[in-house]
């Protein structure tokens, strides 16, 4: 994930902005159970999280191996299903206030077991944590205990049916449920897990960015979905290094393999999963507020403007999908009308830059991050296609950290961005709403756009949510708050030796651990 990719792990989201430093704790037990049958899962990670406290936990693995969440999201589906919560239905008619009645027999790693209160402390407890996703969880606000085996979640403003599921189902980090000590004293969190999950740490064989070993959870519901003895996780930053371990048979699982890196894997006898809810290339457009930007007519010039089919073949490969659409297929929102809404057409650019009194050129400084964009690929791109049509491109390379960028955003007409591509309410809100990832200026949403959305999270039943969403995708396309270039998928390389993978997952990673005991990895035969 990028600065939300990766989101949100909400991605999704901020995944950038997780780098750096660690923490100390214990609370693990380390003990075995009888589900596993003596294999190992090595695993070479793309990254190694600031700490294992579930609002830092980047990337995703290292959380998502020691904890269920409310809501289970099917890796080969992307369905919506039941998790350490049972069943769910909304309170109010304005979709704010959600029930969600939990399973009974859950557990945590030191015996305690899961209700209401514990689920809505560490609900509560995620809100405040030091960590770069509690913001991603918005419009999520406080949650309540209502009775010993149910938890109400309150959202600050209505929310669609299924960006509620979404948010509790671990993509982001709030859905994961931290035990209540935890949930009182997130710093127990830092070099540590305590959660209700297959597996859990064993601190005492862990070496914080080397190695980080979890072994089966003794108190885990369904002991049939723990595969293994031991789960190891080891971070590798090198793209290089990674290939190399999955092609020399080191690691069973290697994270985020670059496009070019295919035949190589294929080769090696490992296999491909592609993740098409992985990333989305853009170029967010932030001084809407007034100038140029400000003209509808202009956004849609760049659009028009835009040759995402050469840009996404040649920067990110073939697997790469251009779209003129911010919502990619699969993910909730997704209007397929919209895909070639803004197909290459420089006449078309340089006849609405005319119509808004730009036909003598306009300049735009654009934020060009490395961290998004390396060797300012899609910005020289960008560059050399917007010429064309009269638009000078000033881009501002910058080698900053993730949250640098983040704070330097308002300065710029406009940022290179790779983001989560988790869908409508997602986009929305976490990166267009006033003080949104995307809108550091705080310029107001389109009333339009905004009266769509509450009719959508408030339509009747699911099927006209997602209906209604679609019209909200259509408006929001038409807007452009951000230029859309691709939808880039995550490849992900796993070896032979491992069974029951997926060739597609439809969640921002692969989810190998998975409460539902058919859908587990396991060795192979």
């Amino acid at each position: 994930m990028s600065v939300i990719t990766t989101r949100r792990r909400v991605a999704s989201v901020l995944a950038g902005v997780v780098a750096l430093a660690s923490g100390v704790s214990a609370c693990s037990s380390g003990s075995s159970a009888g589900g596993a049958n003596g294999r190992t899962l090595t695993i070479s990670v793309s990254g190694d999280p600031l700490n294992l406290d579930t609002a830092n936990c980047v990337p995703l693995v290292f959380c998502s191996v020691a904890y269920d969440s409310l809501i289970h999201i099917s890796p080969s589906t992307g369905e919506l299903q039941p998790g350490l919560a049972t069943s769910w239905a909304w309170v109010d008619k304005e979709h704010r206030t959600f029930r969600l009645t939990l399973r009974q027999g859950a557990k945590f790693g030191d015996g305690t077991p899961l209700d209401g209160q514990a689920a809505a402390a560490s609900l509560n407890s995620y809100l405040q944590a030091p960590g770069p996703f509690a913001s991603l969880s918005y419009p999520l606000e406080k949650a309540e205990a209502a009775g010993s085996d149910k938890v109400d979640v309150q959202f600050a403003e209505p929310v669609s049916t299924h960006y509620a599921l979404y948010l509790l189902a671990g993509q982001s980090g709030v859905g994961y449920v931290v035990g209540p000590k935890s949930a009182a004293d997130r710093k127990l969190l830092l070099a540590d897990t305590d959660g209700i999950g297959p597996y859990e740490l064993d601190p005492t064989r862990t070496i914080k960015s080397v190695e980080y070993v979890y072994v089966p959870n003794r108190q885990y519901h369904n002991q049939d979905a723990i595969k293994y003895e031991k789960i190891v996780l080891k971070p590798v930053m090198n793209p290089q290094t990674r290939l190399n371990s999955i092609r020399s048979g080191e690691v069973d699982w290697a994270l985020n393999i670059a496009p070019t890196d295919v035949s190589a894997v294929k080769q090696s006898g490992a296999s491909i999963a592609r993740g098409p809810l992985g990333s989305f290339a853009s170029m967010a457009l932030i001084k809407r507020a007034n100038g140029p930007l400000a003209d509808e007519r202009v956004r849609q010039a760049l659009a028009y403007a835009t040759p995402r089919h050469d840009i996404a073949t040649a920067i990110f490969g073939t697997d790469a999908v251009p779209t003129s659409s911010v919502v990619a297929d699969g993910a909730e929102g997704y209007n397929a009308g919209d895909v070639n809404q803004y197909a290459y057409n420089p006449e078309k650019a340089r006849q609405l830059l005319a119509e808004a009194g730009q036909a003598n050129g306009l300049k735009i400084q654009v934020l060009d991050p490395s961290f998004f964009d390396p060797g300012s690929a899609v910005g020289q791109a960008l560059k050399a296609a917007y010429a064309k049509v009269g638009v000078t491109l000033d881009l501002v390379p910058s080698d900053a950290s993730p949250g640098v960028v983040a704070q330097q955003m308002g300065n710029y007409d406009a940022v290179i961005m790779t983001n989560g591509a988790n869908g409508l309410s997602e986009v929305v809100f976490t990166m267009f709403r006033p003080k949104g990832l995307a809108n550091p200026l705080g310029v107001p949403l389109d009333l339009q756009l905004t009266t769509l959305m509450h009719e959508a999270a408030t339509a009747a039943d699911p099927q006209q949510q997602e209906a209604k969403m679609r019209a909200v995708t259509a408006r929001l396309d038409e807007l452009v708050y951000t230029v859309p270039i691709a939808s880039i998928p995550t490849l992900q390389a796993v070896s032979s030796k491992v069974a029951n993978v997926s060739e597609k997952f439809w969640t921002i990673e692969m989810n190998p651990f998975s409460p539902v005991a058919a859908e587990a990895w396991r060795p192979a035969k």
